[in-house]
């Protein structure tokens, strides 16, 4: 199986960003997000579930409708394309159908970089959500590998976000968002519906803690805020230069 590469891209690039759930992405790489469409990019910001699980009040379908439009005006922050997959919450497991769904939108999105979870999150949805990207990226190379958009030429680079609480990870690749975290702050107030549940169910204030672990992986970098990145490293996975702003 071949993932021969072609001349490697120079900005702007199409960046995909995929989140298990809505609010990943903004929680994890906003700021990246935004810096990169501040040069140019353009980007894509792929969720792999629907979101349909987390509230004490709406039911699946009500929450479904409120999530959706959410993240879609989280992404219109800093004009991205948006894709929905479809999936349920807990849902997301690794098997062939998902993994040439996968594969599909990145065909789609046709990204020079993809930006994803951490490959040892909490919950199932956040690591299958990492080993489906992996897996698909390579598959979506492969023209037998059927499905609605055309095989790529050349594998995209994959780069893992910092987990919910940073545990066990250290950053290789800093990303200065002192400039864009008020675009991150903003995406994240989208997600209204999300932030309840977690101060409700997980204790946890989002809004208060993107700024504490930006100003943290700020301070190790020499700067007011930044995001922490670690790149897939294995065959064909090594960037022979700097992708990320």
């Amino acid at each position: 199986m071949s993932a021969r590469r072609t001349k490697l891209a120079t900005p702007p690039l199409r960046v995909l960003a995929v989140g298990a759930h809505p609010d990943d992405v903004e929680l994890c790489c906003a700021g990246t997000l935004a810096r990169c469409a501040e040069r140019g990019d353009r980007i894509i910001i792929a969720v792999a579930a629907r979101g349909d699980s987390a509230s004490f009040d709406l039911s699946a379908g009500e929450l479904v409708r409120v999530r959706s439009r959410e993240a879609r005006n989280a992404a219109r922050v800093i004009g991205a394309e948006f894709i929905e997959m479809g999936l349920s919450d807990y849902g997301i497991d690794v098997r062939l159908e998902n993994k040439k769904l996968f594969a599909d939108v990145i065909r789609q999105a046709r990204p020079d970089v993809i930006i994803t979870h951490y490959h040892t999150e909490y919950g199932s949805d956040h690591n299958h959500t990492f080993v489906l990207v992996r897996d698909a990226a390579l598959a979506a190379t492969v023209p037998s590998v059927r499905t609605n958009h055309a095989a790529l030429k050349r594998q995209p680079y994959i780069f893992m976000w910092e987990p919910l609480g940073g545990f066990a990870f250290i950053p290789e690749i800093y990303v200065d968002i002192t400039t864009t975290m008020r675009a991150k702050q903003k995406m994240l107030a989208c997600h209204r519906s999300q932030r309840l549940w977690m101060e409700k169910h997980g204790g946890v204030n989002f809004v208060e803690y993107i700024d504490v672990a930006a100003r943290y992986r700020g301070f190790q970098a020499g700067v007011r805020y930044a995001e922490g990145f670690v790149p897939l490293k294995n065959w064909a996975q090594i960037a022979p230069r700097p992708l990320l702003p």
